[in-house]
Protein backbone atom coordinates (compact mmCIF):
# COMPACT_ATOMS: atom_id res chain seq x y z
CA UNK A 1 0.00 0.00 0.00
CA UNK A 2 1.33 3.48 -1.07
CA UNK A 3 0.62 5.37 2.34
CA UNK A 4 2.78 8.46 0.64
CA UNK A 5 6.18 7.52 3.14
CA UNK A 6 7.78 5.60 0.73
CA UNK A 7 7.92 2.86 2.93
CA UNK A 8 6.29 -0.65 2.69
CA UNK A 9 2.95 -1.03 4.59
CA UNK A 10 0.57 -3.89 5.37
CA UNK A 11 -2.58 -3.89 6.56
CA UNK A 12 -4.49 -6.87 7.45
CA UNK A 13 -8.22 -6.63 7.41
CA UNK A 14 -11.78 -8.64 7.75
CA UNK A 15 -12.91 -7.51 4.09
CA UNK A 16 -12.90 -10.34 2.13
CA UNK A 17 -16.22 -11.65 2.46
CA UNK A 18 -17.30 -8.19 0.95
CA UNK A 19 -14.93 -6.93 -1.18
CA UNK A 20 -12.42 -8.66 -4.05
CA UNK A 21 -8.70 -7.34 -4.57
CA UNK A 22 -9.88 -6.08 -7.89
CA UNK A 23 -12.14 -3.58 -6.07
CA UNK A 24 -8.68 -2.75 -3.67
CA UNK A 25 -6.13 -1.92 -5.81
CA UNK A 26 -6.53 1.53 -6.58
CA UNK A 27 -8.66 3.25 -4.37
CA UNK A 28 -7.36 6.04 -2.39
CA UNK A 29 -8.47 4.63 0.63
CA UNK A 30 -8.48 6.33 4.55
CA UNK A 31 -6.83 4.58 7.09
CA UNK A 32 -5.78 4.66 10.21
CA UNK A 33 -2.13 4.89 9.93
CA UNK A 34 -0.88 6.15 13.29
CA UNK A 35 -2.59 2.71 15.55
CA UNK A 36 0.57 0.66 17.18
CA UNK A 37 1.89 -2.23 14.92
CA UNK A 38 -0.08 -5.67 15.77
CA UNK A 39 0.73 -9.02 14.40
CA UNK A 40 -2.41 -11.06 13.17
CA UNK A 41 -1.97 -14.50 11.97
CA UNK A 42 2.05 -14.36 12.00
CA UNK A 43 1.87 -10.83 9.81
CA UNK A 44 2.36 -7.24 11.38
CA UNK A 45 -0.21 -4.97 10.43
CA UNK A 46 0.31 -1.21 10.81
CA UNK A 47 -3.18 1.03 10.30
CA UNK A 48 -6.91 -0.13 9.91
CA UNK A 49 -8.68 0.83 6.31
CA UNK A 50 -11.68 2.21 7.58
CA UNK A 51 -15.22 1.40 5.95
CA UNK A 52 -19.29 1.73 7.21
CA UNK A 53 -21.43 -1.42 6.27
CA UNK A 54 -24.95 -0.63 4.82
CA UNK A 55 -27.98 -3.34 3.42
CA UNK A 56 -28.44 -3.80 -0.18
CA UNK A 57 -30.86 -6.35 -2.17
CA UNK A 58 -31.00 -7.65 1.93
CA UNK A 59 -27.42 -8.37 1.67
CA UNK A 60 -24.60 -6.51 4.20
CA UNK A 61 -22.51 -5.07 2.58
CA UNK A 62 -19.17 -2.78 2.71
CA UNK A 63 -18.33 0.86 1.62
CA UNK A 64 -14.62 1.81 2.31
CA UNK A 65 -13.58 5.70 3.08
CA UNK A 66 -11.49 6.74 -0.08
CA UNK A 67 -10.87 10.36 -0.96
CA UNK A 68 -9.59 9.87 -4.88
CA UNK A 69 -8.69 13.34 -5.57
CA UNK A 70 -6.18 13.28 -2.67
CA UNK A 71 -2.82 12.38 -2.90
CA UNK A 72 -1.26 9.59 -0.93
CA UNK A 73 -0.65 9.88 2.54
CA UNK A 74 -2.84 12.93 3.11
CA UNK A 75 -3.80 13.97 6.46
CA UNK A 76 -7.26 13.71 6.95
CA UNK A 77 -8.55 16.60 9.75
CA UNK A 78 -11.55 17.95 11.16
CA UNK A 79 -13.09 20.52 10.21
CA UNK A 80 -12.15 23.65 11.38
CA UNK A 81 -9.30 22.59 13.28
CA UNK A 82 -5.92 24.07 11.90
CA UNK A 83 -3.45 21.25 11.29
CA UNK A 84 0.30 21.74 12.90
CA UNK A 85 2.36 19.53 10.72
CA UNK A 86 2.88 16.83 13.21
CA UNK A 87 2.58 13.56 12.88
CA UNK A 88 0.16 11.97 15.18
CA UNK A 89 1.61 9.40 18.30
CA UNK A 90 0.92 5.90 17.95
CA UNK A 91 -2.15 5.06 19.61
CA UNK A 92 -3.85 1.61 20.49
CA UNK A 93 -6.87 0.46 19.21
CA UNK A 94 -8.28 0.96 22.45
CA UNK A 95 -8.03 4.55 22.10
CA UNK A 96 -8.74 4.53 18.81
CA UNK A 97 -12.65 3.28 19.70
CA UNK A 98 -13.16 6.11 22.43
CA UNK A 99 -13.35 8.46 19.47
CA UNK A 100 -16.92 8.44 17.98
CA UNK A 101 -16.47 7.47 14.14
CA UNK A 102 -19.80 7.82 11.79
CA UNK A 103 -21.34 8.55 8.22
CA UNK A 104 -24.29 11.07 8.59
CA UNK A 105 -25.60 12.32 6.14
CA UNK A 106 -23.36 10.49 3.67
CA UNK A 107 -20.31 12.49 5.29
CA UNK A 108 -17.38 10.65 7.55
CA UNK A 109 -17.69 12.62 10.93
CA UNK A 110 -14.84 12.35 13.13
CA UNK A 111 -16.20 13.33 17.17
CA UNK A 112 -19.14 14.69 15.56
CA UNK A 113 -17.17 16.78 13.09
CA UNK A 114 -16.76 16.76 9.28
CA UNK A 115 -13.70 14.98 7.80
CA UNK A 116 -11.72 16.82 5.19
CA UNK A 117 -9.14 15.80 2.86
CA UNK A 118 -7.11 17.97 1.02
CA UNK A 119 -9.65 20.77 1.82
CA UNK A 120 -12.95 18.71 0.87
CA UNK A 121 -15.49 16.88 2.80
CA UNK A 122 -14.69 12.58 3.02
CA UNK A 123 -18.49 11.19 1.84
CA UNK A 124 -19.88 7.96 0.96
CA UNK A 125 -21.71 6.66 -1.90
CA UNK A 126 -24.12 3.97 -0.31
CA UNK A 127 -23.42 3.77 3.38
CA UNK A 128 -25.29 6.65 6.17
CA UNK A 129 -26.45 6.85 9.09
CA UNK A 130 -23.55 4.39 10.49
CA UNK A 131 -20.67 3.53 12.19
CA UNK A 132 -17.01 3.63 10.76
CA UNK A 133 -14.51 1.01 11.94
Amino acid sequence: MDDGTGTERIIQSGLRPYLTEEELLGQHLIIAANLAPRKMKGVESRGMLLACDYTEDGKEKVELLTAPWAAPGTIIQIEGAEYTGEKPAKIDIDHFCKIEYRVSGKTFTIAGKKAMAAGKPVTTNKADNCEVC
